[in-house]
């Protein structure tokens, strides 16, 4: 497997990409990596406005693609649609919503977008780009974002929490499926980003944007690409982050999991939001 993953004039899917972490990374591959972008989201004004900045700051080309990935149908036009005519090197999984409250209060609604949009939908993505990056013989990768939250339980990100698990252990052993066929699977596990997504959510109230393992959006896709090039098996960005998921990891579960518990307890309950 080649060491690094070359960016430059070629193509990288972004999904979640009209807000937040999956916007500053498409602008990181423009800027700093001089490549393309497909963005996948489901405003056509975001990814517009998207467009424009990426061409006239960076000249960098992007295709727009307007899908909303809890229906199977639009996943499978964002990749027919994404490979029809160019060539992808990279893909990166980032679209994902969240939910903070009490889980036994959260909709059977949000539960459902919950599973497709943080789980379901990664996976087929994965499934196909997957197929795909294995047959040109490029050696291209994928970057799946997951979250420090699938790495200890979560209370009251409880269901959040159990996507970004399933996806950080799906992302691993498909990276150790794929070794062999030149195809880099990286997992990107981030703390708090300083994004509407932590705004909506209501968890701007108990985290400052500027507090102790926050990043801002921009620091945070800097790394995620970072990692991507690197063809990084797991990542967890910045060092107060990296100390908090090894103490998570060596404690036992029986003090981290009513620890977390006591850090997030609220009585009002907000619903999913996402990026």
């Amino acid at each position: 497997m080649a060491r690094s993953l070359a960016l430059a004039g070629r193509y990288v899917v972004v999904t979640g990409a009209s807000s937040g972490l999956g916007r500053e990374i498409a602008r990181v591959i423009a800027r700093d990596y001089h490549g393309h972008v497909v963005a996948v989201a489901r405003r056509a004004d975001r990814l517009a406005e998207l467009a424009r900045e990426l061409s006239e700051r960076w000249g960098a080309t992007t295709l727009p693609i307007v899908a909303d990935l809890t229906r199977a149908a639009d996943l499978e036009r964002c990749f027919a649609e994404a490979t029809n005519g160019r060539a992808v090197k990279g893909v990166v999984l980032n679209a994902g919503v969240t939910f903070y409250g009490q889980t036994l209060s959260q909709s059977a609604a949000s539960v459902e977008t919950l599973l497709a949009t943080n789980a379901a939908a990664p996976v087929r993505l994965a499934q196909l780009f997957g197929r795909y990056l294995v047959a040109q013989g490029e050696g291209g990768g994928m970057l799946l974002v997951a979250s420090m939250a699938g790495l200890v339980p979560m209370p009251y990100q409880a269901v959040y929490g159990g996507t970004k698990a399933l996806l950080t252990s799906f992302g691993l052993a498909l990276r150790e499926e794929l070794r062999q066929s030149g195809v880099s699977v990286s997992v990107f596990a981030p703390g708090g980003i300083a994004t509407e997504m932590l705004d909506l959510s209501g968890l701007s109230a108990k985290f400052a944007a500027d507090g102790p393992g926050m990043m801002s959006a921009d620091a945070c896709a800097a790394a995620a690409v970072r990692a991507f090039v690197a063809r990084r098996a797991l990542v967890v960005p910045g060092a107060m982050n990296r100390v908090t998921a090894w103490l998570m990891h060596c404690l036992p579960r029986s003090w981290v999991i009513p620890t977390v518990a006591r850090l997030y307890r609220q009585s009002s309950t907000t619903e999913e939001t996402g990026r």
